[in-house]
């Protein structure tokens, strides 16, 4: 098992994953967010190859419209 804290929240999860298992366990949509790890910010290119390890620190900004 593995835990992970995503925009301060801690989450447990089976086995590692990556950027991208994550995302997809907590149905959050790819659509208009970006994350960083660990205060360092991952292209969505790499979330699929971005392993999680064992108490790091996700933050999930997404944008919104407004003015």
């Amino acid at each position: 098992m593995i835990t992970v804290n995503v925009n301060n929240t801690a989450h447990t999860f089976n086995s590692p994953s990556n950027l991208q298992d994550l995302l997809t366990q907590l149905a959050i949509s790819e659509k208009g967010i970006a994350v960083a790890i660990n205060n360092q910010i991952i292209s969505k290119s790499d979330w699929t190859k971005r392993e999680l390890a064992e108490g790091e620190n996700v933050l999930i900004i997404r944008a919104t419209q407004g003015g």
